[in-house]
């Protein structure tokens, strides 16, 4: 794993890939030791909660050697590993759906600004505006994702064009009658407004676009100040647009939505994670894709979406940030989890049918589980809950767990079923500590996505 890790790194910066058939083999091999010492310890009569302890503290490392066999595919395929077309048309086709199927912030914000713009055009077109386009310039610059944010843009866009008015307009007069001097600060003008657009701020930068604008027309056909009311004329009334979209579209931004789309992604997740344990404790067959996991990819998309949106709002703190990476980067670990259940009972072939007492026990710990990720998930989507949910009984688990080693003290064709068993238990104590972990994450980001959109 440290050899694979360091070419995951290194890949990266131009060096030979890591060699994932190597983790993959080290894998097989590594479980099949483990199988081979519990049964030995068991045939020599050792402590079931030693060898129950032993295999817990194996299942971390198992868990790792996964993470770094997904982190060397995704490091081959970042360095620019050529991708197949099918899989390439599949993501495609795939991101399409997951933005169109379910409410979405790039379907909300490319509404938007499709409706703004329409209107801008339309009203420069009506109203006859001798410079059209600074309207539907001005719609563009100040339209936020949100109504707050577009609001305080506007006054920052206006701010800003009337320092430019007032330096440009002072400028037009005094060189008003010197064509050589202003030829001489164009360029100045042109490289001010290009380098104020990425690195002075927004007010500064309205700022020195205006004082370009105003050069620009007075060397065309001298116009004087007069050049710059008309911007600010038309930066205006596209401004008034843009607000009147975002107080009728959406004026709350991503805050809301994210907290809609975490809720989509665990809800999604409960329904992966029950067919997952399904198959390791052996209520159901193992084998083919799940299409549960491709709805969960779907909602994790437009969460990642809407999380991306969310910390590129300005005074988007409903919530704080580090809440918000946490839910979603939590939302991950639990498709890990799902997505290793998967393995088991399929590539790895561990079904509990042999023990089918302890799978039933197990089973009934499940049910806790995923009902406590229900009630997140319908928290984080602003449906009434109830405050009352039972937590998941670790002692239940645990003699779930060493009854099924104990039978198989006894009985060596259990083995595959205990282990099955074990396993399934574990992810159900992970899942259960992330759970309670998220209780407070969750209760922060419900609070943000409830406050009014001007707050």
């Amino acid at each position: 794993m440290v050899s694979a890790l360091r070419a995951s790194a290194d890949v990266l910066k131009g060096g030979e890939p890591p060699d994932v058939h190597a983790i993959e083999v080290a894998r097989n091999d590594h479980r099949t030791a483990l199988d081979r010492w519990a049964a030995e310890q068991l045939r020599a009569r050792r402590q079931c909660e030693e060898v129950l302890d032993g295999l817990d503290f194996d299942g971390t490392l198992r868990v790792v050697s996964y993470v770094t066999f997904v982190l060397g595919g995704n490091a081959i395929i970042a360095a620019g590993a050529p991708s197949d077309i099918g899989d390439t048309a599949a993501h495609v086709l795939r991101t399409l759906r997951a933005h169109l199927e379910a409410p979405s912030t790039v379907l909300q914000d490319s509404l938007r600004v499709a409706i703004g713009l329409a209107i801008a055009v339309f009203v420069a077109r009506t109203l006859g505006f001798s410079h059209a386009f600074w309207v539907v310039l001005g719609t563009i610059q100040v339209l936020r994702s949100t109504a707050l944010g577009t609001g305080r843009t506007i006054v920052l866009a206006v701010v800003g064009n009337v320092i430019g008015v007032v330096i440009g307009g002072l400028f037009a007069v005094a060189a008003g009658d010197h064509p050589a001097l202003m030829w001489t600060a164009f360029p100045i003008a042109v490289f001010g407004a290009a380098y104020a657009a990425t690195t002075i701020g927004f007010m500064l930068s309205q700022a020195a676009f205006t004082i370009n604008l105003i050069i620009v027309f007075n060397l065309i056909s001298p116009a004087g100040w007069q050049v710059g009311l008309v911007r600010i004329e038309d930066l205006l009334v596209g401004a008034f647009i843009s607000l009147l979209v975002g107080l009728l579209l959406w004026p709350g931004g991503a805050r809301r939505e994210l907290a809609r789309a975490l809720a989509s992604v665990y809800r999604t997740l409960v329904e992966y994670l029950d067919h997952g344990f399904d198959r390791v404790l052996g209520f159901s067959p193992a084998g083919g894709l799940d299409p549960a996991r491709q709805a969960v990819v779907r909602a994790r998309d437009r969460a990642d979406a809407a999380f991306d949106t969310f910390m590129s709002e300005r005074g988007g703190g409903a919530f704080d940030q580090d809440t918000a990476t946490f839910l979603l980067s939590s939302a991950n670990h639990a498709l890990l989890g799902a997505d290793l259940l998967e393995v088991i009972s399929g590539v790895m072939g561990y079904q509990a049918g042999t023990c089918a007492d302890g799978a039933q026990e197990v089973d009934d710990q499940v049910a806790t589980l995923l009902a406590a990720y229900r009630r997140l998930a319908d928290l984080l989507s602003l449906s009434p809950v109830t405050d009352e949910h039972e937590d998941v009984s670790l002692s239940a688990l645990r003699q779930a767990e060493l009854g099924c080693l104990r039978r198989w003290q006894s009985d060596a064709t259990v083995g595959r079923g205990a282990m099955a068993v074990v396993m399934a238990g574990e992810w159900v104590q992970d899942l259960a500590r992330l759970e309670t972990d998220l209780e407070g994450a969750v209760s922060t980001a419900v609070e943000g996505a409830r406050k009014p959109w001007w707050r």
